[in-house]
């Protein structure tokens, strides 16, 4: 068996050596311009696996980029859709750059992302005729630095933060990635290959076409790590024409029922990932405070489970607020709208966080928001939109949602200007921005490329 598992794999590597240097001869060299403009974009992504806030930049691009009629491929080098926005992906019909292992394989993602990355040259063969890369966040920008050479393509990089197995937060530090094993082993891959990756990850954001980044706040961190201009290219949400916020009686009254676990109203709201570094524990502790003037609210968690849950369910238990904090689990993007127009308060405890778009989501429906006074917060909480409190005083956050959730007509005004502010987000900016940027590589590409045909 594990002979015929050696030679298995030898024979795939064979296959893949040989294809991939056919590839090359084909497609290495400088393109003859086609003149007409782009028509084909490829977009890369490190990979689909989890519902994130990157993951769903890269979706709205690619679904923005098509109703605007332009050919986009996505890539990335691995995907699991049963996890990623299951009710979306399958939109964006994602391609992977090489085979995908088994499920059941140990590392299967960090494997994958390594492969994609350093087998970039064995596959650049199925880029042949990409106008235009975006390339967002690491390897996405590696693998686009390669094609720019292998197959003569401009691209875009498009970060939300600095590559953070290089430049990790100091909450990064303090936590670990104990919730993601597979980030375990790439970051313990990094630290032996430090200079290397380092060196690729500057010299792939540096010779970009252009660089984007994530609104102006991790924008002047980007700036200064990579020490080059970089665009402001905020996410985004989708922002009705009218109606949020919802009545005070749907938003202070009734209730309603999600995974068969019932929810009192007003509750106050909590959608992110379920990692240490997102400080949910704050959130947490705050309830205690804000049950003593309001004993029947509850805090609302939806999202997957991860190593990190259960610690969060201790705490719960342990502060006896199990009736006060309700994890829903899985849910459906219709139920997590539910969620955030029926909202009374949302709250967004993490504390280094670059940009926060459950933050910009919550204020689409008309909801106030309660944040840190630091980070990517002090962007998107806008003027008299929730309430930004000083960082790491859990006194200061349970006040502000007391605050909001003692006064239902102050509540109400407040929702009514964070929907108005989220328009500065509205995905149609964010790809007005990113089409642009687009057009513009892709023409000066092709006039170079003219001009290069006809000397």
């Amino acid at each position: 068996a594990a002979g015929a598992i050696v030679l298995y794999h030898a024979l795939t590597a064979g296959y893949a050596l040989g294809l991939g240097l056919v590839g090359f001869l084909l497609v290495g060299g400088r393109r003859r311009a086609r003149g007409g403009g782009p028509r084909q974009i490829a977009v890369f992504h490190c990979g689909f696996t989890y519902s994130g806030g990157g993951e769903r930049i890269v979706i709205e691009e690619v679904l923005g980029l098509r109703r605007r009629g332009f050919k986009v491929e996505c890539y990335a080098p691995t995907v699991d859709a049963s996890r990623c926005y299951p009710d979306l992906i399958g939109e964006v019909r994602v391609r992977t750059f090489l085979p995908q292992l088994p499920r059941w394989f140990p590392y299967r993602e960090a494997i994958q992302m390594a492969a994609a990355s350093l087998l970039m040259p064995l596959y650049a063969w199925r880029l042949r005729g990409i106008d235009a890369i975006v390339a967002c966040n690491q390897p996405g920008a590696w693998i686009a630095w390669w094609a720019a050479r292998l197959i003569d393509v401009p691209y875009v990089v498009y970060l939300n933060q600095p590559n953070r197995l290089v430049y990790p937060r100091s909450i990064d530090r303090q936590t670990g990635w104990v919730a993601n094993a597979d980030y375990r082993l790439l970051a313990g891959i990094v630290m032996r290959a430090t200079r290397f990756v380092a060196w690729a990850d500057r010299r792939s954001v540096q010779e970009a076409d252009q660089l984007l980044v994530n609104g102006d706040y991790i924008g002047d961190i980007i700036r200064g790590i990579y020490k080059r201009d970089a665009d402001d290219c905020p996410a985004g949400c989708h922002v009705a024409a009218s109606g949020f916020p919802l009545s005070l009686e749907s938003r202070f009254a009734g209730g309603l029922t999600i995974n068969g676990k019932p929810i009192r109203r007003p509750y106050v709201l909590l959608t992110n990932r379920h990692y240490p570094q997102k400080r949910f524990d704050l959130a947490i502790r705050a309830m205690q405070e804000i049950r003593m003037s309001h004993p029947k609210v509850q805090l609302v968690i939806p999202g997957p489970a991860t190593s990190h849950t259960s610690t969060l369910e201790e705490l719960t238990a342990e502060l006896n607020l199990d009736d006060a904090v309700v994890f829903l689990g899985v849910i459906t993007e219709g139920e997590l709208n539910r969620l955030y127009e029926g909202a009374a308060v949302y709250v967004y405890p993490a504390p280094e966080e670059d940009f926060g778009m459950g933050v910009i989501e919550s204020m689409a429906k008309g909801v106030p928001v309660v944040a840190w006074n630091q980070a990517g917060p002090t962007v998107t909480v806008g003027p008299g939109t929730g309430h930004l409190a000083e960082p790491l005083e859990v006194g200061d956050y349970a006040v502000g949602i007391t605050t909001l959730l003692g006064d239902p007509i102050a509540n109400q005004a407040m929702g009514e200007r964070a929907f108005e502010w989220a328009r500065h987000f509205d995905w149609e900016r964010h790809l007005d921005t990113l089409q642009r940027v687009v057009l513009e590589v892709a023409r000066s590409h092709e006039q170079v490329s003219t001009e290069a045909a006809t000397a």
